[in-house]
This record gives C-alpha cells, sequence and structure tokens, in this order.
C-alpha cells in the first residue's frame, strides 16, 4: 500500500514514530485471520496504560457492577483521551484493516478499551454490524500468574468455521485457537462474524486490551453495546 510509508508518523516526544514499518510482517492463519506485532508501541505504552487505570477507577466506582455484565470494563472515547500513543495505535489498526480488506476507507463502528482485573473474562460472542474486528493487546497484566497459566486472559477463537478449532472432524469444535499467545504488543483483525471470547483473567494488575469493529463504509443505525442494531 502507498500508505505504508516510514516517513507517515506520530510524534511522542522527541521520537516521530511511523504509521506502518517497512519491516512489518503479517501473519495470516486460515479463516481470513492476521496479525502483526508492534514491539515498538509496548516500549512507550506506560502513559496510556496509566491514562486508562485512571479512568477505569472512576468508571468502576460509579457503576460498580457494570465490569462483571460487560466481562471487564469498557472505556470508550478513547479519541478523547488526548494521547499519542493511542493515536499511533489507532492510524496502525485503520491501515492493517485497509490492507488485508484491500479498502480504500476504514470506517469505525466502536471502538473501547477493555481493562479486566482478576476473576473477570468475556463470554463466547461475535460482532453484528462490523466486517471486521481487531484487538490490541496493549497490556498483558500479570505476567507472573501467566507463567502459572499459559491461557490467562487470552484472546481466544472457538468456531466452527475455523479449521484449526476441528482437528478431529470438520464443523466440529474439539479446540481453540489463539493467534496472539503471549506476543506483546500483538494486533489480530478476523471476521467479526466469528465467534470469539477471553479467557478468564487472574492477576494482580489489570490487562487491557483495544478493540474496534470496522466496516469500508458506516453502517445506519446507533450502536447498542448489546450487539444490537435500534
Amino acid at each position: 500500500m502507498s500508505d505504508h510509508r516510514e516517513s507517515d508518523g506520530v510524534w511522542i516526544g522527541p521520537v516521530k514514530y511511523p504509521l506502518w514499518r517497512d519491516d512489518t510482517v503479517v501473519s495470516r492463519y486460515p479463516g481470513d485471520i492476521s496479525m502483526i506485532e508492534n514491539p515498538e508501541i509496548d516500549k512507550i505504552k506506560a502513559p496510556f496504560v496509566d491514562t486508562l487505570l485512571e479512568r477505569d477507577a472512576v468508571l468502576r466506582a460509579e457503576s460498580p457492577l457494570n465490569s462483571l455484565a460487560e466481562g471487564g470494563q469498557k472505556i470508550r472515547d478513547l479519541d478523547k483521551l488526548g494521547s499519542p500513543i493511542f493515536e499511533l495505535i489507532n492510524a496502525r489498526a485503520m491501515l492493517l484493516f485497509r490492507s488485508e480488506m484491500g479498502a480504500e476507507t476504514a470506517v469505525v463502528d466502536d471502538c473501547w478499551a477493555n481493562v479486566m482485573h482478576d476473576g473477570e473474562w468475556t463470554f463466547p460472542h461475535s460482532h453484528k454490524r462490523s466486517t471486521a474486528s481487531i484487538v490490541y493487546a496493549l497490556d498483558p497484566g500479570d505476567e507472573e500468574a501467566g507463567k502459572q497459566e499459559p491461557l490467562n486472559g487470552n484472546l481466544m477463537f472457538s468456531d466452527p468455521r475455523l479449521p484449526q478449532c476441528c482437528p478431529g472432524k470438520p464443523n466440529y469444535v474439539s479446540s481453540f485457537f489463539r493467534p496472539t499467545g503471549d506476543i506483546p504488543a500483538a494486533m489480530v483483525i478476523f471476521p467479526s462474524f466469528i465467534t470469539h471470547l477471553v479467557s478468564p483473567y487472574h492477576g494482580k494488575r489489570p490487562r487491557i486490551s483495544i478493540a474496534w469493529n470496522l466496516n469500508k463504509e458506516a453502517v445506519p443505525g446507533e450502536v447498542r453495546h448489546d450487539g444490537l442494531v435500534e
């Protein structure tokens, strides 16, 4: 893509980070699932993580039960937080969508950060309003807990349409697929109709991810966070 230029970037302090590195490798898997790694962003994430944790504390104090219903605390309007780190991550997500979908545009239908505390998880679901979804692993949380339980707070796919989930017999789910694994700052894109979940998270430090639902064109109607269209 012509957009993938080292000269395009976001200034974070004295350093200009490219929207898309020339050495970026896109790993592709069956089911139209793709992933890129972003090691340089992992090194500068701390200020954005701190901002999200501050917002998480406020929202949990206002509505203590929301995180139980939503599988973690959802933080929206990320563009209003004024973080250049989010600006870089968001721009890279838009480029990944356009590149993998062969699209000229990337229209965000919904975007949020998800902060998980000990014992929280996200039940299996899919997204009806969007063509593709992207998830970015901002902070895995408690690394020691992850070493003891490799599947701790992992994004997983469990869908009969994915051959990697049906190793014994086609269309019969007997396994799961986790492309990001323990890779820091991984960004994965997948068809929104694929059933996905986040396994139960346990740890002293919160786990944080960012998610987008995207289309090539805007979808009519208001987004309802129960997954339904008005």
